[in-house]
């Protein structure tokens, strides 16, 4: 498995436990090494939706979407 898809099985996981925080900053990681991809914004979109610390969450998550990746 190529490591690409290892970083989107950990972040689809770390979305399915809740741990969304962690998550976007895991994304900023994976869009400066392979790119922006618009599968993981919604994936992100989706857990954000669900997560529990809303007001970080969202804010980071808006600081993701603005990064140029």
């Amino acid at each position: 498995m190529s490591r690409r898809q290892q970083q989107f099985n950990e972040l689809r996981d770390l979305c399915v436990a809740g741990r969304v925080a962690r998550a976007i900053d895991l994304a900023f990681e994976y869009f400066a090494s392979f790119g922006r991809q618009d599968e993981i914004i919604d994936l992100l979109a989706h857990a954000v939706e669900n997560a529990d610390d809303l007001g970080r969450v969202r804010q980071r998550f808006a600081e993701l979407c603005a990064s140029p990746g």
